[in-house]
């Protein structure tokens, strides 16, 4: 499931999208410029950041699944405004509930961190299934990440060990007399990289998840006959019939 994932999410990335990493820069300059002139007036600013943080969810799960990056779905959340306060509501009620657990004595970080893994399918529940209320959003994404959590911390967290094992090697080789100076610009070439793009990929990651395991939103099970075998058309690797993209090379089936 991870190998798919991340094939799926590389595969994107290795199609340089500009436009993907406009946006994402879009989204966190507004999130940013919203937040300093809002700084006197939280109960506005802070339901604007947590749509603006929903609207990035909902682009980078467009583009996972084949969309072209669009504004406009960056600034779903902002349609009218039931949509914005179904939207803002449940980011800002996610946040509260992970800013609550955090509180609790010695081990409140390490249960927020679970929690906000339970919590990660938040953003696109309120996007995609409006139906459902703000608060019931959280307890479908809980429900939605059983079996999922422990895969998706390893696939988060694992670009973030390689990146910081990276700048600590480049960190000690820059003590080396003379030539450390070169050791010095490639980390600091590795940090400008690391913060450009980490976001879009942590983003499609996430996206990923929730593809793989969004489920109906009745408990009914749905049978499903098994589909014959489908050729990847990039690699030719043979994947089963339901699958929407190639676990080998990512691309979309």
């Amino acid at each position: 499931m991870i190998k798919g994932i991340y094939s799926r999410t590389l595969y994107i990335l290795g199609k340089l999208p500009f436009r993907l990493w406009g946006i994402s820069l879009l989204g966190g300059l507004l999130s940013f410029i919203v937040s300093v002139l809002g700084v006197n007036v939280p109960i506005i600013s802070i339901p604007i950041v947590a749509a603006i943080s929903a609207g990035l969810a909902a682009v980078y799960y467009s583009v996972y699944n084949g969309s072209e990056a669009e504004s406009k779905t960056l600034l779903s959340p902002f349609t009218d405004f039931k949509t914005f306060a179904h939207t803002a509501g449940g980011m800002c009620w996610k946040d509260l509930c992970l800013f609550l657990w955090f509180l609790i004595p010695i081990a409140g970080p390490v249960i927020a961190l679970i929690k906000s893994l339970s919590y990660a399918f938040t953003p696109y529940i309120l996007l995609r299934e409006k139906e459902i209320s703000a608060t019931d959003a959280l307890k479908k994404s809980i429900e939605d990440t059983k079996g999922l959590r422990l895969n998706m911390f390893l696939a988060v967290i694992m670009p973030t060990i390689i990146y910081m094992f990276l700048s600590i090697i480049l960190a000690l080789l820059s003590l080396i007399p003379y030539v450390g100076i070169l050791f010095i610009v490639i980390n600091v070439l590795l940090s400008l990289i690391y913060g450009l793009f980490a976001p879009m990929f942590l983003g499609l990651l996430r996206a990923g998840f929730y593809e793989y395991g969004k489920k109906p939103k009745t408990a009914q099970k749905l049978i499903t006959a098994k589909s014959e075998p489908t050729v990847c058309p990039v690699c030719g690797k043979e994947n089963e019939g339901d699958k929407k993209f190639c676990g080998k090379c990512g691309a979309k089936l």
